[in-house]
């Protein structure tokens, strides 16, 4: 629950510390006075958007801090996982607003604004006055049934969604094979041309490097010929008999002195160094051969390489591998095939499944809205509503529809509130009959059942009695009164039978001093509060008889 409320600088509010208790607490004051504010600071803690023009006046930031105590394994698991102390039970929420640099802080561990909204939503239910708008909104009315029994419905919908992402995937897959194998049919005889043409060619991954290093031996034959000939006159010579005598002789040296030994090592791994570049040489003048026919051959199967590889735009070990790619392309027809229809029954399956996991989460969200419409009808009983309530829940056909467009992530439901405020006049949808007043009363039928159910610690209404007088207001007073048994209430109310019922009253009141305008709170005792009811009832100025009436409602 909300134990206390601390703000600074916000609109007209400059600094106002609220303690607030369990039970109904009721909040008055004239129009502008910042009771709605109050309920602005509370939906920044919970996860609203702030804005600059929140700031006060003149000041640089605004600060809201809000002290909560709170008991939800679920929001104990959440808190974990940000790493935020849990110990005590007990969160400190600070928002600063500032347009230079905002910051959220829970138990001064800095977080995200979603989630500071993951943790409001285990915190406060607020309703405000566009609630209204909500509930004659069909579009909201799926997340209505869903949040009812949010952990369960959560659960089913992930595994529908687990396996509408499957299939979305496969279907994917689906239709890219399926494109692959279509452009392979048109265009087979294309794909046929280039199989043939790089073939013919008979690439190998280094050729093009032999026949490179080749031509430039056989355009340089001259240069090569005289320096491998003056090689050959040098290695003919007696310069390794005599790098060998050498040898010999230092050889001999180490047996007198071991210095010599070092310098005979390395003479003796030269010589045998030298012995083998020798044959080397050697080697290749015997085998020295020009022959221009193969120039010519040479030539022009580079100048055939160099054609295909501009014409592809592919070197030749990618040429090789676009080859590989052509043959499996053109010899696998029957294979893809086999490969497209698997993927098509695979496809097939996981719609099938999908399709069974959305019924099973329609199959759910039906015996849920069954097991809520009689609570729904007796709560609009005590609100004064004889009515009947029905939540009408169709599945979308899945005939014709393999390519999935009946999947959303919310499941293949379309939820219909319908309600009968007239006896004998039939079931009608929601949104098309209901008054403001049958509004107001309907929206705290359907809250005060869903508040139970989700066990919300502490639960804000602002002005949800609006257009609601006589007989039906001391229901609404009393329906609320009842909600504040379970559950910590705070409401902004202009009906006196609801201050009435209050456990705790506070007054908001709008001061103007040194030319700025302030808010201030203030705490009522018995005899406070009772004035304040009477001039609810009378809306002006405060008679005896009214005061009487006012106390006798107090303490009845």
């Amino acid at each position: 629950m909300l134990n206390r409320l601390v703000v600074k600088n916000f609109a007209i509010i400059e600094d106002i510390d609220i303690s607030f208790k369990d039970g109904l607490t009721i909040l008055t004051g004239e129009t502008g006075a910042g009771k709605s504010l109050i309920i602005d600071c509370i939906h920044l803690l919970i996860g609203d958007r702030a804005q600059n023009e929140m700031i006060r006046n003149g000041e640089d930031k605004a600060i809201i801090t809000g002290y909560f105590t709170y008991n939800n394994r679920f929001l104990e698991s959440y808190l974990e996982s940000l790493n935020i102390e849990t110990t005590t039970n007990e969160l400190i929420i600070t928002r600063v607003v500032s347009p230079t640099k905002s910051s959220i802080k829970v138990n001064n561990v800095n977080i995200t604004l979603n989630d500071l909204r993951n943790i409001g939503k285990y915190l406060v239910d607020i309703h405000v006055q566009f609630d209204m708008m909500k509930l004659l909104s069909k579009e909201n009315y799926l997340d209505i049934v869903d949040n009812y029994r949010l952990e369960l419905t959560n659960e089913y919908q992930n595994k529908y969604l687990s396996s509408l992402e499957e299939f979305n995937k496969v279907k994917d897959e689906y239709q890219k094979l399926l494109k692959h194998v279509l452009d392979i049919q048109e265009k087979r005889e294309e794909y046929e041309y280039e199989l043939k043409e790089i073939k013919a060619l008979n690439l190998s991954i280094n050729e093009e490097q032999e026949i490179t290093e080749e031509l430039e031996l056989l355009k340089n034959y001259d240069k090569i010929y005289s320096l491998l000939s003056s090689s050959k006159e040098i290695i003919d010579g007696d310069t390794l008999s005599n790098l060998y005598n050498l040898k010999e002789n230092i050889e001999s040296l180490k047996d007198y002195q071991d210095s010599y030994k070092e310098s005979f090592d390395k003479l003796n791994d030269y010589y045998y160094e030298l012995e083998s570049i020798f044959e080397f040489i050697s080697h290749k003048f015997r085998h020295l051969d020009y022959d221009p026919k193969r120039l010519d051959e040479l030539e022009t199967r580079l100048y055939e390489i160099n054609q295909i590889k501009k014409k592809y735009n592919k070197d030749i070990p990618e040429l090789l591998e676009y080859l590989d790619e052509l043959s499996k392309l053109l010899s696998s027809k029957e294979d893809l095939d086999i490969v497209l229809k698997d993927k098509k029954s695979e496809v097939d399956n996981l719609y099938d499944l999908t399709y069974q996991k959305a019924l099973d989460l329609s199959k759910l969200r039906k015996d849920i809205a069954s097991s809520i419409q009689k609570d729904i009808e007796k709560n609009l009983s005590d609100l004064l509503l004889k009515s009947k309530f029905e939540i009408q829940i169709k599945n979308s056909d899945k005939e014709n529809d393999k390519a999935g467009s009946i999947f959303t992530q919310k499941g293949i439901d379309d939820v219909e509130f319908m309600i009968e405020t007239n006896i004998g006049e039939g079931l009608k949808p929601l949104a098309k009959i209901v008054s403001g007043g049958e509004a107001s009363r309907i929206m705290l039928a359907i809250k005060a059942l869903f508040i139970k159910s989700r066990k919300i610690p502490t639960v804000i209404f602002d002005e949800i009695d609006t257009g609601i007088s006589g007989e039906a207001a001391q229901r609404v007073a009393e329906k609320i009164h009842s909600i504040s048994l379970n559950s910590q209430v705070i409401s902004i109310t202009h009906l006196p039978q609801v201050a009435a019922l209050s456990k705790n009253h506070i007054k908001i009141s709008k001061v103007v001093k040194g030319n700025r305008t302030y808010t201030e709170i203030k705490e009522l005792s018995i005899e406070e509060k009772i004035y304040e009811i009477a001039s609810l009832i009378s809306g002006n100025k405060v008679t005896d008889k009214q005061l009487e009436y006012a106390k006798e409602m107090v303490l009845k």
